[in-house]
């Protein structure tokens, strides 16, 4: 049970800290972070940077493609 306990937080903490470095998507002008290919974003010049500096920088999930 113990094993089972530590395999569980490992992998819990190991999903979060994947998801803080997962790359991201922003326009110019927008005020939402994207995935690559949104449809939202797709005449639009994009920079990607790190999901954690989006949300740090104000930016908000984009509700079409939810990254």
């Amino acid at each position: 049970m113990k094993i089972f306990k530590f395999l569980f937080l490992l992998l819990l903490i190991s999903h979060l800290s994947y998801s803080q470095d997962k790359t991201v998507y922003i326009t110019e002008k927008g005020k939402k972070y994207h995935r690559q290919y949104c449809r939202t974003t797709k005449n639009s010049n994009t920079t990607a940077i790190s999901l954690s500096k989006a949300k740090s920088m104000g930016y908000s999930v984009c509700k079409v493609c939810n990254p």
